[in-house]
């Protein structure tokens, strides 16, 4: 079943053009009311002191500005502890600059790339307790894990220029093999349904299509142009069969099909981004976006339509705040994120959430 918030307000208040417009039929309805409570003394009481009745009408307008501040507020109240995330927890074990993280296909393990350490972390996902570690002197500045179709871990070991994939069961993994032709520092890693392995490289600024463990596509080169990357990072496959590239040099978000075909960059609400590195997609087709130097993430729905920040958008360790975040995993209602800068994992859930 798709997933949803729940909210108690109209469906046009989820919506910020709409709510505009409404907002803005209320205010010329309330101005109005107010220009004809401060006629009544004049028009129908037969009063004609000018100075009496200006104060009247003065005090009219200030009643109007007055009920469309708590309009305003009401909004605000409703939309932050309504429809927002909570925090919830944020881990007490040694991290050093985590990236990207996923939730194994049973949601009972959480795989970190942590990038300093040189392994991928394996946590409690809801205690975030680190259980154990894969690929101790194996990896070297892992950036980005997966899980493919057959639900076996893809490892972006980013320092040798491979992918490694490992058989897991917990925090148990047996090596099974490597993806490295064409490959220069992969930061992202992604597979579909047909196993189909597709790979960000950020020194070489392109992405690249394996099939049967060979290459068999080639997306991109350096530049801001419709077909060009500079340090693409994640990757991440959607619900409607698009795959979404942080191509956080151009600030911004390239969406490509899965023929490598671009479709064209993702623009609308809030998409102010300022190096977004990595990418989550829950089961409703949500988007989760790590905004790395705005320090937060951003949140769109299944059209793309804004609906939430978590951060406040200055660095921090509060718990409203983020730090160079790096990695989102998004589930059920439950939302991890990297806080790179922090050495840390939170967790989040949306406040009123139906799965």
């Amino acid at each position: 079943m798709r997933a949803k918030l729940i909210t108690n307000r109209c469906d046009w208040a989820t919506d910020p053009d709409r709510f505009n417009e409404a907002l803005f039929g209320l205010v010329l309805a309330i101005t109005y009311r107010a220009l004809k409570f401060g006629e009544v003394p004049y028009n129908y009481v037969g009063n004609t002191n000018t100075k009496w009745r200006e104060s009247m009408i003065f005090r009219s307008y200030l009643i109007g500005v007055f009920l469309v501040v708590i309009v305003m507020l009401s909004y605000h109240l409703v939309y932050a502890f309504g429809d927002e995330a909570m925090f919830l927890k944020a881990s007490s074990g040694t991290f050093n600059h985590p990236h990207d993280l996923t939730l194994d296909p049973s949601s009972q393990y959480l795989y970190v790339a942590d990038v300093g350490s040189h392994v991928v972390k394996v946590l409690d996902p809801f205690s975030l307790k680190i259980l154990g570690v894969i690929g101790k002197g194996e990896l070297s500045a892992p950036h980005d894990v997966a899980f493919d179709r057959m639900g076996r871990l893809l490892v972006a070991d980013s320092g040798n220029d491979r992918i490694v994939i490992y058989k897991v069961n917990g925090v148990n993994a047996t090596y099974e093999g490597e993806l490295s032709s064409n490959l220069g520092s992969p930061e992202g890693v992604t597979s579909d349904s047909r196993g189909v392995i597709y790979v960000t490289n950020a020194r070489l600024h392109n992405v690249v299509m394996f099939k049967d463990g060979k290459s068999i596509g080639v997306l991109g080169s350096h530049g801001a142009g419709a077909r060009q990357f500079v340090r693409p990072h994640d990757i991440e496959l959607s619900y409607d069969s698009q795959l979404y590239v942080a191509d956080p040099g151009n600030n911004r978000i390239q969406v490509v099909s899965p023929s490598l075909d671009v479709l064209g960059t993702f623009e609308g609400d809030r998409t102010d981004f300022h190096e977004p590195k990595y990418i989550a997609i829950d089961e409703g087709n949500w988007l989760y976006v790590a905004d790395q130097y705005n320090h937060q993430v951003k949140v769109f729905n299944e059209a793309r339509k804004y609906l939430a920040t978590i951060g406040t958008g200055k660095a921090g360790q509060e718990i409203d705040q983020l730090n160079g975040p790096e990695g989102v995993e998004a589930r059920s209602g439950q939302i991890w994120i990297a806080d790179t800068h922090n050495d840390r994992i939170v967790l989040y859930k949306w406040k009123m959430f139906e799965p």
